[in-house]
């Protein structure tokens, strides 16, 4: 979320994609279905040492924000830039909690024929299995791919209701469930 503010303020920052350029960062843990907010932290960047510091990696903002669910058995969807393999596991294997999310193709953690493309027709659909995750690469347009990872999904199928396109299962449950965030963005502008 982000929070329009023209104040001054250290940890303000400038998007200039959004509605409102200069603004706060704000990380939320949102039901995807009733929107209900249960968790949320402003993102302050670069902190000074002392008692109250909190690590901003990625994966430690991830960690806090799932307090609240910790071992519930539930399914988080999570932006790209929070992604990687690692946290995936760890998520399912000391929290108890599945996860469904896309990953940039930067990642170490992918192999490179998930990334090449050339090769393959529009709508194919690459699968790799491990022990508790699937990762696929899917081609929606000709050399470009989305590649998403997922700790609930444990064989790829393909979704009967996407007739032509021959989507993944996971690619539509990922759709249905990664906006949680920007619909309660778009209530907090309106």
């Amino acid at each position: 979320m982000f929070e329009g503010f023209r104040g001054r303020c250290s940890f303000c920052q400038y998007i200039p994609n959004k509605p409102n350029m200069y603004g706060i960062q704000i990380q939320a843990l949102v039901d995807s279905c009733t929107f209900f907010t249960s968790n949320m932290e402003v993102y302050v960047g670069t902190q000074p040492d002392g008692p109250l510091k909190f690590e901003n990696k990625p994966s430690s903002i991830v960690k806090r924000m799932i307090t609240p669910i910790s071992k519930t058995g539930r399914n988080i969807t999570i932006d790209n830039w929070y992604t990687s393999i690692p946290l995936v596991n760890e998520l399912l294997e000391n929290h108890n909690l599945t996860t469904v999310r896309t990953l940039c193709k930067n990642k170490k953690e992918i192999p490179l024929c998930f990334l090449n493309t050339k090769l393959r027709g529009k709508n194919s659909t690459l699968f790799g299995y491990s022990k508790n995750l699937i990762i696929t690469s899917y081609v929606h347009h000709k050399n470009k791919n989305v590649i998403l990872v997922s700790s609930m999904h444990n064989q790829g199928v393909i979704d009967t209701d996407s007739g032509d396109q021959n989507k993944l299962e996971i690619i539509t449950f990922y759709n249905s469930t990664k906006g949680g965030v920007d619909v309660v963005d778009e209530l907090n502008t309106t």
